[in-house]
């Protein structure tokens, strides 16, 4: 493969002409190249390398590192450790995103099918999706930088089953009429919306491509009843949480939830680095 000025060559191509957005670098090498077709163009990515260019390394942890929790939600996008909260905007699950969509999918049933005017009103539709996917792309970078470029060695996140939280419920049926009951997927369908729309998978591997990069430490933590444990007696409750507040049905200890379930993962990675038996932090 090579790049002359505006030009691409490409095997079984040939030459082609293309918009060189971002010049390579001068001792880089081509190694590869990804051509991908999207809603409104074709799009080719170019990996490059530079043998002299050395790779990052973690920095080691030392007796006392500063570990940072992170809590991902749908109320607030993260909720850290020292109380700093991100907003999550919901792209695509907000009252605008819905209705837009729900107009623009409702003017691409109407049309004929097979006609040209039904494939132009589904490009508007593939193309309004894509813009959503750019903004929360976007929106993640600036949140895992914010959270990365802290003065912190690591950064403790949650190891989620993400797939598994959007599985479908289990079919329930009536065993005498063999007919199916309500399961809950009506009502939990909005909920794998909110999470989709969330992106928390793709937030996780910007925060680890990123503290890659300055040197940092990513782990991931089992986050088990993190926002139903007591911070102060450790007594765990379903009971304890009321939506974001957390008051210990135990000891009466209270917190904001989300916070306190930042806090609770943070004190986790803790004990897995410095192992058990040491003081937490508040």
């Amino acid at each position: 493969m090579k790049i002359k000025g505006n030009k691409i060559y490409l095997p079984k191509l040939g030459w082609m002409r293309f918009h060189n957005s971002r010049s390579i670098p001068s001792g880089f090498t081509i190694k590869a190249c990804t051509v991908r077709k999207r809603q409104n163009d074709w799009y080719v990515s170019v990996r490059i390398e530079d043998k002299s260019v050395p790779e990052y390394s973690p920095k080691a942890l030392g007796n006392n590192p500063k570990v940072i929790g992170c809590d991902l939600g749908l109320t607030k996008l993260v909720h850290l450790s020292d109380g700093y909260q991100i907003e999550n905007p919901r792209f695509s699950t907000n009252k605008k995103a819905k209705r837009t969509l729900k107009i623009r999918q409702r003017r691409v049933s109407r049309k004929t099918k097979g006609s040209k005017n039904r494939k132009k009103a589904a490009i508007k539709v593939s193309r309004f999706h894509q813009k959503i996917g750019d903004k929360r792309q976007a929106y993640q970078w600036k949140t895992a930088n914010k959270i990365v470029s802290r003065s912190i060695d690591a950064i403790a996140l949650e190891d989620l089953n993400i797939s598994g939280m959007m599985r479908r419920c289990k079919v329930k049926s009536d065993e005498k009429t063999g007919r199916f009951l309500k399961n809950g997927q009506s009502r939990k369908k909005g909920l794998n919306r909110a999470i989709s729309d969330a992106g928390w998978g793709d937030l996780g591997l910007k925060i680890e491509y990123l503290a890659a990069k300055q040197g940092k430490i990513v782990i991931k933590v089992n986050p088990k009843h993190s926002s139903q444990e007591c911070r102060n007696c450790g007594h765990i409750d379903q009971e304890n949480r009321d939506e974001e507040k957390f008051i210990c049905v135990e000891c009466g200890y209270h917190e904001h939830a989300d916070i306190g379930a930042a806090k609770t993962i943070r004190d986790r990675a803790l004990r897995m680095v410095r192992g058990p038996g040491r003081e937490t932090w508040c």
